[in-house]
């Protein structure tokens, strides 16, 4: 049995539910509200001593970190099909999976903050951020959380994060121009694609674009993994977006009891 602990608006979840749908493996939703801190009680911690999400757990064995995941899905169910058989290729694809790690997702987490995480004083009320931050084990933590969500955005954040971005899809641009693609790792379709991909929806979903959009190599292949089934099944549903600029907040203020798989939109 799989059970995967996630929520849907998160691209580290969206890799592993792409592996998941590539492989044609069925799983159960365990669902996380992270805007209630479920990822921080203590059950959960249990599985997750980090406290990150997602975790699987395959039979009662919790494994963690996305990456970590994918790949233990790929050799347990795909045999290994998802990673390129010729040692170059193997290793080009787990240093783009690094790259996603380390780089990338970090220069993802001030866009969305500042763009999306910030409506939630406008969609549920500051008095309910605080009701629900009292779930906050470290309540020092949470105080912080309440000044930052509530306070103005860092534009000087979102253009630094932006700017690395760039660069690193430049990198990648001319990387699939070497290869000459269709993947990441040329003719082989791997776990480096399925890792990259879900931040680019995010990109996208934040209304920028343009940070890849001169680059036609990273433009097509990202437009390849858009119309893989897989892609699409995995992707998150309109419903299960957070608030961002493609979609607002409604005008009404979301009723606390109504909040936690979906945001609303009107």
């Amino acid at each position: 049995m799989l059970e995967l602990y996630h929520f849907w608006d998160s691209p580290c979840c969206f890799k592993v539910r792409t592996v998941l749908a590539e492989l044609e493996l069925e799983w159960t939703e365990r669902y996380v509200m992270t805007v209630h801190f479920d990822h921080l009680q203590p059950d959960y911690q249990k599985l997750n001593p980090h406290c990150r999400v997602p975790t699987l757990v395959h039979d009662g064995l919790a494994v963690m970190q996305s990456s970590v995941i994918a790949e233990y899905l790929n050799d347990q169910f795909g045999n290994g099909g998802l990673t390129p058989k010729s040692p170059a290729g193997s290793a080009a694809m787990r240093e783009w999976m690094a790259d996603e790690q380390e780089y990338l997702f970090p220069l993802i987490v001030p866009m969305s903050f500042n763009t999306m995480m910030k409506l939630r004083v406008k969609a549920y009320g500051l008095e309910q951020l605080v009701e629900w931050s009292k779930r906050h084990p470290d309540q020092a933590r949470a105080k912080d959380y309440l000044e930052r969500v509530s306070g103005p955005a860092d534009m000087d954040a979102i253009t630094a994060a932006e700017k690395k971005f760039i660069w690193h899809m430049e990198r990648l641009e001319t990387r699939l121009r070497k290869t000459g693609g269709p993947w990441i790792c040329g003719d082989d379709f791997s776990l480096a694609d399925i890792s990259i991909a879900p931040l680019l929806d995010r990109i996208e979903y934040l209304d920028r674009s343009r940070l890849y959009d001169n680059l036609p190599a990273v433009a097509g292949w990202y437009r390849r993994m858009k119309e893989r089934p897989a892609f699409m099944k995995a992707a998150p549903p309109y419903e299960y977006r957070m608030w961002g600029p493609k979609k607002p907040v409604p005008a009404q203020q979301v009723d606390a009891a109504a909040a936690g798989h979906t945001f609303p939109s009107d």
